[in-house]
């Protein structure tokens, strides 16, 4: 049992390690340097939070624990799936070949679940090293953060398998994660419209007694009685029988079985079709057929689908709080240009599935642009203009929920979000090619909520989205040192030439990479998947 534990947990740590790319000495001490700062962060919370609970008084204990657990719960089970990371672990269903029983298996899994919470666990272990130096609560109060934390483990199991088996079926898998990554944008709503009655009602049911948050809260003040030593008991025998039950169905659940059989015979409309017809009879073959090839796959594939859902929908919820946070929305500069800054928040959200990882989606089908007769920078050219013609919808769709909602959105401004984010997507364009020859990464288009870019290019936009904002915030400085819109549009206009400049140096960079490259290139995307469950 200790060796196959062993030999399950070293090969955990060799497939996490061997799943990233080998990394350069820039990149290993930008990872290192941001890893340091995220967790040290949180040490030093713990630190304070262990000061705290070493001076608070059994009242405020009392008072504070079952709040503190309940968030601690819900950090632990909803934010990896709100940040798109249900960890890293083994995956368990390529070891059923081995002679090892579920119940191994599972115990193993909930152990790794440690990788989602760390930080919950850091602010644990300060809350129980400040109790145990508390004189108002007994020294063996702070060992009932144990079963607690186990709860969170099983628990974790189960809803990390429970979404990806809900998930993987279509349609339920955009409304899902649509669904908790609106509920994501609900505080910033809730800071701005204010708590209203049924969540108040909401939040005074789950201080009951009886939930887990409270019982162990009650236990590790040292109150040990009848009630709360059941609640846990039962809490924790309920989540090993969810955790447990979930895991055995994950492990069984076969990947080709979660698709309906009849799944190409779908109903096509005749609007849709004449809707993908469009760019074949505006261009002739092959570019037209290109465009074409692009618009189909990418409106079916879920993992487009929901970051276009994202753009008209969290962006919304994203930006709406601050343009109302000076009171009126025409009195600030967010509320006065609402509609461009969420159209940009959308250019940057489609990035990802369009233009930064463009042959992503293609992964080994990508040597058909090499076998058969075509120029690659009619490939390049295609999938820019099919970005473009999406880009150009979610504007569309953008502008159409602001004024179905009344948002603040005068009518001078749609023209001016337009041309804002245009010019600005000629710029992100001209990268995106040179990424996607240099940096490519195989992509599932079937996970919805899997990053698939790759580690040093992710860093470096930290960088390239200040600079291809400057040339269009100095549109915005001319308009306010001269206070003139005409200003702004000749400021923007000369933008435009220069992101046009930079996409036609860049375009041919990128077909000289993309010849010079192609083995490479081919080798990386035909890459798949290993016996790491990664997201």
């Amino acid at each position: 049992m200790n060796r196959q534990i062993a030999a399950i947990v070293w090969a955990q740590w060799r497939s996490i390690r061997n799943a990233y790319p080998r990394a350069g000495r820039g990149e290993f001490l930008l990872t290192s340097l941001l890893s340091t700062v995220w967790y040290g962060s949180w040490g030093l919370g713990a630190i304070l939070v262990a000061q705290i609970m070493a001076e608070a008084s059994f009242d405020a204990l009392l008072r504070a624990l079952p709040v503190a657990l309940l968030f601690g719960f819900l950090y632990w089970q909803a934010i990896p799936v709100l940040m798109a990371s249900m960890g890293a672990s083994i995956d368990f269903r390529k070891l059923l070949a081995y002679p090892i029983p579920f119940g191994r298996l599972f115990g193993i899994d909930v152990l790794l679940r440690v990788t989602t919470g760390l930080e919950v666990l850091l602010l644990t272990g300060g809350a129980a090293a400040g109790l145990a130096f508390n004189p108002h609560v007994p020294w063996w109060g702070s060992f009932f953060f144990l079963p607690f934390t186990l709860l969170n483990m099983m628990v974790s199991v189960g809803v990390r398998d429970l979404l990806a088996q809900v998930f993987a079926r279509k349609r339920l898998r955009e409304i899902g994660i649509l669904t908790l990554i609106l509920a994501a944008g609900l505080p910033q709503l809730l800071l701005l419209t204010g708590v209203p009655a049924p969540a108040r009602r909401l939040y005074g049911s789950l201080m009951l007694g009886f939930w887990p948050w409270t019982a162990s809260a009650h236990l590790v003040t040292g109150v040990l009685s009848i009630e709360p030593l059941a609640a846990m008991a039962v809490w924790l025998a309920a989540g090993y029988a969810f955790g447990r039950w979930q895991f055995e169905r994950g492990l069984r659940l076969e990947k080709e079985a979660s698709e309906p059989a009849g799944a190409g015979g779908q109903v096509r409309f005749a609007w849709s079709e004449r809707f993908f017809r469009i760019p074949s009879l505006l261009f002739h073959d092959p570019l037209g057929g290109l465009i074409e090839k692009e618009l189909r796959f990418l409106t079916r594939a879920p993992r487009f689908r929901l970051v276009f859902l994202m753009g008209f929908s969290f962006g919304l919820m994203v930006w709406l709080p601050l343009a109302y946070s000076g009171g009126s929305p025409d009195q600030s500069f967010f509320g006065e240009n609402f509609l461009t800054f969420v159209s940009v928040y959308a250019l940057m959200l489609l990035g990802e599935v369009t233009f930064w990882n463009t042959f992503g989606f293609d992964r080994s089908a990508a040597q058909i642009y090499y076998v058969m007769p075509l120029r690659f920078r009619t490939v390049l050219i295609a999938k820019n203009l099919s970005a473009a013609a999406l880009v150009l919808l979610e504007l569309i769709a953008v502008t159409a929920v602001c004024l179905v909602l009344r948002l603040p959105v005068p009518a001078a401004k749609i023209p001016e979000a337009f041309a804002v984010t245009l010019v600005m997507m000629t710029y992100l364009l001209a990268i995106g090619n040179l990424s996607s020859t240099h940096y490519p990464r195989p992509v599932d288009p079937v996970q919805s909520w899997r990053a698939g870019g790759a580690g040093k290019f992710q860093a470096m936009l930290l960088l390239l989205y200040p600079l291809v904002s400057a040339p269009i915030a100095f549109a915005y400085l001319a308009r306010w040192a001269f206070e003139s819109t005409l200003a702004f549009y000749c400021v923007l206009s000369l933008a435009a030439l220069l992101g046009t400049i930079l996409y036609a140096v860049a375009m041919d960079s990128a077909v000289a990479a993309a010849e010079g490259r192609k083995e490479t290139i081919l080798s990386t995307l035909s890459k798949s998947s290993g016996p790491i469950a990664m997201s």
